[in-house]
């Protein structure tokens, strides 16, 4: 019990209030909030602070449950899996991390009016950065479970041929067509 109040009040704060914290503090980075559309931006705060503790609530529900002895199914490698973890991963990281740059320099007084161009630069390569690695872990997550299925498109002279049926990605490709 103690270790489920040790992680679980870390989780609190770092994903429900963290993913509230993102949404507002990116939406200020990206030039979205302004004093015009301050209470919508908050609105929208606060509907993502509801979704991530509904999301805390299911994951405390799920240790409990495993505790007691019973298997959790995750639907390993689902696309629905897939949107579960990487939708979380794109407000919490990705948002987050430009949001915590933009938030901690106001909070030791480096970000101000001569700086405040700098600090939003700053934030937006952090973004990047971390939008980059979201799209490496998503791609990694989808070639370790499987997911490299895709439409294939063939190009053959003198003619556009779309092949729908479903295939894998494969390096051998026939030569007279491309795989895309």
């Amino acid at each position: 019990m103690k270790r489920m109040v040790q992680v679980f009040s870390a989780k609190l704060v770092l994903e429900v209030f963290g993913g509230a914290g993102a949404i507002w503090g990116f939406s200020e980075v990206c030039f979205l909030r302004s004093t015009d559309t301050q209470e919508f931006w908050r609105t929208n705060a606060c509907v993502f602070g509801v979704i991530f503790a509904v999301r805390w609530l299911m994951q405390i529900r799920d240790y409990m449950t495993q505790v007691g002895g019973s298997k959790i199914s995750l639907d390993e490698g689902s696309a629905k899996r897939l949107a579960q973890i990487f939708s979380a991963k794109m407000v919490l990281e990705v948002f987050g991390g430009s949001g915590a740059i933009w938030g901690f320099s106001e909070v030791v007084t480096l970000r101000r009016t001569e700086t405040l161009e700098f600090w939003r630069y700053n934030a937006c390569v952090f973004a990047l950065i971390f939008f980059v690695r979201w799209c490496l872990q998503v791609r990694e997550y989808m070639l370790e479970h499987g997911m490299t299925n895709t439409y294939k498109v063939c190009i053959t002279a003198p003619e556009i041929q779309l092949n729908t049926e479903k295939t894998a990605l494969t390096s051998q490709e026939n030569s007279n067509s491309y795989g895309v």
